[in-house]
Formats: structure tokens, C-alpha cells, sequence
């Protein structure tokens, strides 16, 4: 069971390394700040995960894990790794929907970590500090998922909710795997419940957690593939089918917070595509100088120098 126990562990630092890194490549290569977070998300996860790695060792090989200072210094560490992951998961969330309050912005992470150190250092050592202590993860997760139903309720941009929509599997997979986190909880912390209970540390580890980590992880990599495949670097290709299709998906929503008309889109389109101002023109079915202005009208609103930095933007945005 032991030996079960170390593989997984092993299998799910891989994971959350394979997705760090895709997140990253895609950050360096288009700027997109959800990946930056999401590149941060796992990398704390995999710190997370090292912290209970490093439990069962210190159980095994040393004398320290009854030691109060080691156990304080322990749980801050768990909770700068918990916080980051959660963390990290909001400013996504944030950063996809447009949400640029500070106020709104900080809170959350703000209470996670009040909430924190009050388990930690005014709660009694008892199942019932533990609990209180990691359900501050769960109650973090939780507030993200009502602030996507919120979200999505109340935007009456029909482009907006379509742009969730896409992503209504992963947002039900966060709603369920909340509710499954708390549930474990309860069951580790106060019935003693554990899936390896042979291993020492293995109540401070939820396994729902897990599962829900490496949901997300996949998710990760399969956009961090798409994103790369669009060749940030050059232009796009009318005759990449992939690559339209990306455009047709943002491209409503893209317009709309730029207040585009919708002449405007259309050449947005085109500008995305690799299209020069002729080939503009003739695509729309008008002069030159049309084409040059309404060129010259999306850079302006958009607030570009130059089309390179639209079609650098427009991809961040997507």
C-alpha cells in the first residue's frame, strides 16, 4: 500500500509539473495572464503535494514530526501553498471574465488567509483546527464557483455567456469537486477515514483535491496546445481551418469591449487572418481608403500602434 501510495504521489508532481511548464511556454510565447496564473496554480500544487511528500519522511526518518515549531512552520507552509493555488485560481477566473476591481481582486485572498491564521493560532490543536484550517481552501473554491454562477447569471452580453459556456465541464468539475473536498474533509478529520491509512501524514491529504487538480491539469494542456498552435509569431493562414475557427470565437466579444461597429470587425477579422490593406479591401467590397480606415479606426480604439500588437492582443484576450 505504501509503495501505491509513492507512485501516485510521483504521478501527480509529474502532472502538475508537465502542466506548469505547458502554461508557462504559453505565457512566454502570447502574454495571456490566465496562463501565467495558471502556471503559478500548479506549481503551488506541486509544492503542496512536496509538503505531504515531505511528512511521511520527516515520520520515517527523523523525530520531528511532534514538534511544535515544525508543525507551525509545516502549516504556514500548507497554507502559502493553498493560498497560492486558490489564489491563483481567482485572478484566472478574474482575468477571463474581465474583472479588474482591486477591491474584488484582493479579498478573497485576503480572508482566505485571515481565516488561516485564526484556525492556526486561535483554535485550540484539536480535528476540529485541522478542519477549519483546510476548509478555508474549500470555502475559496466554493466562493469562485457562486462567482461564475453569479457571473454568467447576471451578464446580459449574449457573447459573454457563450465564452462560458465553453467551459461549462470544467466550472461543473470545480462545483463538484468543492463539494467532494469538504466531504473528505470531514471524513479524514473527524472519523479518521482515509484512503491509505497506513501512511502517517495521509489525513492532511484529499484526494478529491487530487482528482479535481489533475481535471484542471488536462484542461490546461489541451487549451496550452491549442494556444500554441496558433503561431503567435506570424500571422495566421486563411487556409488553417483551426486557426479561423479560434477567431470566430473571440472575435464577437473582442469587438464588443473595444466598441467596434461592425465594419469594423469584419476587418478585424481579415487584420487577424494576414490580410494587407488591399486585400482588405477587395475582401469587403470597398476602396482602398475604406479599408485603410477602418484599419486605422480599430488601432485607435484598440489603443495598438501597429498590427502586430492588435494580433499579439487579440490572441491574449481569447
Amino acid at each position: 500500500m505504501e509503495l501505491l501510495y509513492f507512485y501516485l504521489t510521483v504521478i501527480v508532481q509529474l502532472i502538475s509539473v508537465i502542466a506548469s511548464a505547458a502554461c508557462l511556454a504559453v505565457y512566454l510565447v502570447s502574454h495571456r495572464r490566465t496562463f501565467l496564473f495558471a502556471f503559478c496554480g500548479f506549481l503551488f500544487y506541486f509544492i503542496d503535494v512536496s509538503l505531504i511528500f515531505q511528512d511521511e519522511f520527516v515520520s520515517i526518518a527523523t523525530n520531528l514530526e511532534s514538534d511544535p515549531l515544525y508543525l507551525t512552520l509545516r502549516s504556514l507552509g500548507s497554507m502559502v501553498s493553498g493560498g497560492g493555488i486558490y489564489i491563483s485560481l481567482w485572478l484566472l477566473v478574474c482575468d477571463f471574465v474581465g474583472e479588474k476591481r482591486t477591491a474584488l481582486l484582493a479579498i478573497p485572498g485576503a480572508i482566505f488567509i485571515a481565516g488561516s491564521l485564526a484556525a492556526l493560532f486561535l483554535i485550540p490543536s484539536s480535528p476540529l483546527a485541522r478542519f477549519a484550517f483546510y476548509s478555508m481552501r474549500t470555502l475559496l473554491l466554493l466562493w469562485i464557483v457562486v462567482f461564475i454562477a453569479f457571473r454568467y447569471i447576471t451578464t446580459l452580453d449574449p457573447t459573454e455567456r457563450g465564452r462560458m459556456r465553453r467551459h461549462k465541464a470544467l466550472c461543473l468539475a470545480l462545483a463538484v469537486g468543492g463539494a467532494c473536498i469538504f466531504l473528505e474533509d470531514i471524513a479524514s478529520f473527524f472519523y479518521g477515514i482515509t484512503l491509505f491509512p497506513a501512511t502517517h501524514f495521509d489525513g492532511e491529504r484529499n484526494y478529491s483535491e487530487e482528482i479535481l487538480m489533475l481535471i484542471c491539469a488536462a484542461a490546461s494542456c489541451v487549451s496550452a496546445y491549442r494556444a500554441l498552435s496558433l503561431r503567435y509569431e506570424n500571422p495566421p493562414t486563411r487556409e488553417d481551418d483551426h486557426v479561423e475557427s479560434a477567431i470566430e470565437g473571440n472575435l464577437e466579444l473582442y469587438a464588443k469591449r473595444h466598441k467596434l461597429s461592425k465594419r469594423e470587425m469584419e476587418a478585424l477579422k481579415l487584420i487577424l487572418l494576414g490580410l494587407d490593406n488591399q486585400n482588405i479591401a477587395s475582401t469587403m467590397g470597398v476602396a482602398p481608403s475604406t479599408a485603410k480606415v477602418h484599419v486605422h479606426n480599430i488601432l485607435q480604439k484598440t489603443g495598438h500602434p501597429n498590427r502586430q500588437d492588435l494580433i499579439q492582443d487579440f490572441w491574449r484576450t481569447w
